[in-house]
């Protein structure tokens, strides 16, 4: 799964149907504070890495053109999450994943 972060600030997840991954794709001139603001959806900033909701990538596909996921869907994405708490890739209140940055430009 990645999640987009445009240039025009629009937030778009991409392979939303792949959970063996997950990170963040910005803008080179973006980071850190700025990114996390950005995003909102109580996105915070963490080094190189972004804490993200659960609540905010189940709002960014609700507005998918297509109608967004389907009924599998929501059993993937707990499994990745799952997954994702047993390796304490998750914050202490287990409502935010951890996600990497990456600057494709």
């Amino acid at each position: 799964m990645i999640i987009r972060v445009q240039a025009s600030g629009e937030v778009v997840v991409d392979e939303h149907d792949v959970f063996t991954g997950f990170h963040v794709e910005a803008p080179s001139g973006l980071a850190g504070d700025d990114l996390a603001a950005t995003m909102g959806e109580g996105t915070r900033a963490d080094g190189d890495y972004l804490w993200i909701a659960e609540a905010a990538v189940r709002h960014w596909l609700a507005g998918r053109p297509d109608g967004g996921p389907d009924d599998g869907w929501d059993d993937g994405f707990s499994s990745m999450v799952a997954y994702a708490r047993s390796k304490g890739w998750t914050d202490p209140a287990g409502t935010h994943l951890r996600a990497h940055v990456e600057h494709p430009d």
